[in-house]
């Protein structure tokens, strides 16, 4: 069996996050209750924690002998070391939503 490409999973998850953007920008969604915030930020916990565990896979399937490719290796550990604080604030405000 062939691997997937895993950028089409990216894809879908991107266009849901823009789709949920625009529908609240627009009026079409709103966070009205505190149990719909609650459970949007255990979703973006998720969505976080995957971010930061994609983000270390993409910058170790990067070859290390071009410097282009560390230095994009070097930004998409970055951007995983920020998605991992990013777990961690949602942690922190999803132990203080009721």
């Amino acid at each position: 069996m062939t691997p997937q490409n895993p950028a089409v999973h990216t894809r879908s998850a991107a266009d849901t996050l823009d789709r949920l953007v625009r529908d609240v920008r627009v009026g079409r969604a709103e966070w009205g209750h505190p149990h719909t915030v609650r459970q949007a930020t255990e979703d973006l916990l998720r969505l976080a924690d995957a971010m930061a565990t994609t983000l270390q896979q993409m910058a170790a399937a990067l070859d290390p002998a071009a410097p282009a490719t560390r230095q994009s290796a070097g930004a998409l550990h970055l951007a995983g070391q920020a998605a991992v604080t990013a777990a961690v604030q949602l942690r922190n405000a999803r132990r203080t939503l009721h």
